[in-house]
């Protein structure tokens, strides 16, 4: 299950002209490229079997300027929950996909965004917690 997904994320980023999101997939690594970087990370929780979840990731490929600013401004880190290798008691939720900005000391930024997911709220989440000049997106 898990490579179809990954298969249909290239293929959807592929298809839409984007670069696909370099996903970390080990908790502990990105929070170590985060503080090496300065760099806050999106923490993206899924579920194995997660219809929603798998959604978010389709939207999240096909919409280029989001994904580049993700790739360009945070150290995304797509984890599962049965994937046990990072805080859970930092990052409870009970409602998949959760995502989560945290900045290199682990710390949130905004308030984790669960369930049904809009890149709108996203976005929204991003513009107000990067560092940044002017604006990210251009909608």
């Amino acid at each position: 299950m898990r490579w179809r997904v990954y298969v249909i994320l290239l293929m959807t980023a592929l298809l839409s002209g984007a670069e696909p999101i370099s996903w970390y997939g080990d908790f502990d690594r990105a929070l170590r490229v985060s503080r090496q970087s300065g760099k806050p990370m999106l923490v993206v929780l899924v579920e194995r079997g997660c219809r929603p979840c798998g959604d978010l990731l389709l939207r999240l490929a096909s919409d280029g300027e989001l994904v580049a600013t993700i790739s360009e401004k945070t150290i995304p880190v797509l984890v599962t929950r049965e994937n046990e290798d990072y805080p859970v008691e930092l990052l409870y939720t009970l409602e998949y996909p959760t995502l989560f900005l945290l900045s290199p000391e682990e710390t949130f930024l905004g308030e984790p965004v669960r369930g049904e997911v809009h890149l709108s709220v996203l976005r929204r989440l991003l513009e107000e917690e990067l560092p940044h000049e002017g604006r990210l997106f251009g909608r």
